[in-house]
């Protein structure tokens, strides 16, 4: 049943692409598009269903042979484990919701077809990145979700924006993926195949053929293979393309931000968990802990609602990261799986609030609908930052009770994001994540997981402070702009019951049940030591340990297991957390202090307006620049990458023009002045002289010989006879 079922989620998306590349973008008359690429994902998520009853205890492989070149044969593959089965899942969930929001955000829109048939793309090309047993099955989805992702930012491609976002993205992301596809040139040097499991697949041949000197080598192709995860999950330094890709539809932006591009690097960076090493995991942990960091501290001065929803992608996508990097493997997964849910109901409910304006802006002021009449949006001027303004904040306020579907779903999503106990699935998943790198700390007594613990848990209690910002500007005080006010509505039940879905799917009843010990398993690290400054408790366990959140049935599996040839301590996929150990209490403990004291001093700022934002910044004026100006990493790339990539243009066209041209152009007058004279003046004079005398000389003979051919028969026969005589006289004579 597992193949056929595989089969059938990937071919539903792909086979309604196929319809409307071949007929709904042909003929815009095509009836009900929406539909039938809808149902494909229902049937698609049933299909994802039925999958999570055939993973057995032991993960299966069903791999054919693909093509041979010489003695290395490539195949392709599908590999079904717990992690897969929840993957698909999640993906096919939020890919549903967003087609059935979309039905109702995208009404109306001149290209509405071609909307669903890049949207079924999307969801295809994830889906066979998710399922594929190996490098190149991944890299092959990995590409297709980059394409599909340029197609549905520049969506809207008539705005110069969105143009510019969408190549901004694919750019971007190509620049991490240089990275990545060295790092799997490097496995597949050295061990001939790109086949990840089995046992002549890379994990196993990693970790009965590498020796100790090896790990350099490997660490550095953990590190590039992370490269591309940099990329497309918009890790530090990478990262400038995310917020941008605000240009495409609302809808894109949940897709996007939830359950398939960004969401790619975290998934390929917990598949490739077996060969971390010590210093791969550190990097892509501090990589993770740095991105959080900045990102929520952009997200704490923005305005843009959709913007804000960016920054704060970024930011999860940094935690999840930091907890892969740090070990825990399955709080980096949990926390990927609620944030699917609770992020895309958030960017759907910024969409909803976005929609409800759109009756005010009908004749052409809506950002995310001016394309239709060719006009520019209405925007607002800020400190150098143009913001649509149904998208500003600023003019928000008030809406709980015109729209209280969309507020209530919103505020349970950001109740979530928060960490806010205990009902709320954000909570466990990010308890795990700190829970997990605390657990480590203390176990190797490592100065680098300390930081990282402080780094995740600083980045906790800023989202919520950015989080509820988000609430209290939008939905509670007086309204701001009392004429958008008066015409905002409540979305249709097409955008609101996707809302609803995902409100309950950010409760932890449903989502926490699928990571415990049986179902979703840690896999081993042989190549991940405790480091050499780490004194490691002389008293641990050698055999595996767990923890349950015994609320919820959630539990993560620890393992350490002694290294007896080389005398130190493995960490298998160590959580950190042992049973309900000094690690799980104290993470649990500040999580809360954290995140309510970021709630409470939103309060203050936001909505009680005790404490004045605009004081604050005005008195930390330079700190607020760094982050209004996103620590202008923007203004790098543009004032020191892309200056010089333009110098270095203007350098070699110059060169070009000057030297190459030259050499060009000095080749031709010579091969014209000179060879050209010479060899005409030669063919004219010798070439034509020859050919001219030969064609007299032969004139000149035929002329004689004409002469001969009298037509008398008599002058004929006495020529016959004088030749008979001169033979005669020949013959007689010698």
């Amino acid at each position: 049943m597992v193949v056929p079922l595989i089969s059938l989620i990937l071919l539903c998306p792909l086979a309604a692409f196929a319809v409307f590349g071949l007929l709904g973008l042909a003929n815009r008359r095509f009836p009900r598009q929406d539909y039938l690429s809808t149902a494909a994902m229902l049937i698609a998520l049933a299909c994802s269903f039925l999958l999570l009853r055939e993973v057995v205890p032991e993960p299966e492989a069903h791999t054919v042979n693909w093509v041979s070149l010489g003695s290395v044969t490539f195949s392709m593959g599908f590999y079904l484990d717990s992690v897969t089965a929840i993957m698909l899942i999640v993906v096919t969930l939020v890919s549903s919701l967003v087609h059935i929001f979309s039905m109702g955000y995208m009404h109306g829109d001149p290209r509405y077809p071609r909307f669903f048939a890049y949207l079924s793309l999307f969801s295809f090309s994830m889906l066979f990145l998710v399922v594929s047993d190996n490098l190149l099955g991944i890299y092959i989805g990995w590409e297709l979700v980059g394409l599909c992702s340029y197609l549905l930012i520049g969506f809207w491609f008539e705005k110069d924006s969105a143009a510019n976002a969408c190549k901004k993205a694919f750019l971007t992301t190509r620049v991490g993926d240089v990275g990545m596809f060295i790092g799997m040139m490097m496995l597949f040097t050295k061990f001939q195949t790109l086949s990840l499991y089995g046992e002549g697949g890379i994990f196993a041949l990693a970790a009965s053929q590498l020796t100790t000197g090896d790990m350099v080598w490997l660490s550095i192709a953990g590190v590039l293979i992370f490269c591309g995860a940099i990329g497309k999950s918009a890790q530090m330094p990478l990262h400038t393309w995310l917020p941008d890709a605000m240009e495409g539809p609302t809808p894109v932006s949940a897709l996007i931000h939830a359950a398939t591009m960004v969401a790619a690097g975290v998934y390929l960076t917990a598949r490739m968990f077996p060969i971390l090493t010590e210093t791969s995991s550190l990097v892509i942990a501090y990589v993770g802990g740095i991105t959080a960091l900045v990102a929520a501290t952009i997200a704490i001065v923005r305005f843009d609602i959709k913007r804000v929803l960016a920054y704060s992608t970024i930011s999860q996508l940094g935690y999840m990261m930091l907890a892969i990097g740090a070990g825990s493997y399955v709080a980096g997964l949990f926390h990927l799986t609620t944030h699917a849910f609770f992020k895309a109901l958030l960017f759907l409910g910024s969409g909803s609030v976005i929609h409800a304006f759109h009756a005010m802006h009908a004749h052409g002021h809506d950002d995310e609908h001016a394309h239709e009449h060719g006009e520019d949006p209405d925007t607002e001027h800020v400190l150098g930052s143009e913001i649509p303004a149904d998208q500003d904040m600023r003019n928000m306020g008030g809406l709980r009770h015109k729209m209280p579907i969309t507020f209530i779903t919103m505020l349970i999503a950001t109740l979530s994001i928060s960490g806010v106990p205990f009902i709320f699935s954000g909570f466990w998943s990010k308890d795990a994540v700190l829970a997990g790198v605390l657990g480590r700390a203390m176990e190797w007594n490592s100065v680098h997981h300390y930081i990282l613990f402080i780094m995740a848990l600083s980045a906790a209690g800023i989202t919520a402070f950015y989080m509820f910002r988000l609430i209290f500007m939008t939905f509670f005080g007086e309204p701001r702009n009392q004429e958008m006010h008066d015409m905002a509505h409540e979305s249709p039940l097409s955008m609101t019951v996707p809302l609803l879905i995902l409100a309950a799917l950010s409760l932890p009843i449903v989502n926490t049940l699928w990571f415990n010990a049986d179902y979703v398993k840690p896999p081993q690290q042989p190549h991940l030591h405790a480091p050499t400054h780490a004194q490691v408790a002389p008293d641990t366990k050698t055999g595996g340990t767990g923890f349950a959140l015994s609320l919820f049935g959630v539990s993560e599996a620890v393992a350490a297991e002694e290294d007896a040839g080389h005398g130190t301590q493995d960490a298998h996929a160590d959580d950190g957390h042992h049973g309900h150990g000094p690690a799980h209490t104290i993470a649990m403990i500040l999580s809360i202090c954290v995140a309510g004291l970021g709630i409470l001093l939103s309060w203050l700022f936001y909505h009680r307006r005790t404490l004045s934002a605009e004081s604050v910044a005005t008195t930390f004026r330079p700190v607020y620049n760094l982050f209004w100006h996103k620590y202008y990493f923007d203004e790098f790339y543009d004032g020191v990458l892309v200056a010089l990539t333009v110098w270095k243009a203007r350098l070699f066209a110059q060169f070009d023009g000057t030297v190459v041209d030259g050499i060009v152009n000095g080749v031709g007058v010579v091969t014209r002045d000179i060879l050209a004279a010479f060899t005409g003046a030669f063919d004219n004079r010798v070439v034509d002289g020859i050919v001219n005398r030969v064609a007299q000389v032969t004139w000149a003979v035929g002329g004689r010989i004409r002469r001969i051919q009298t037509g008398a028969i008599q002058t004929y026969l006495f020529v016959v006879l004088a030749g008979i005589v001169l033979l005669i006289l020949i013959f007689r004579a010698f």
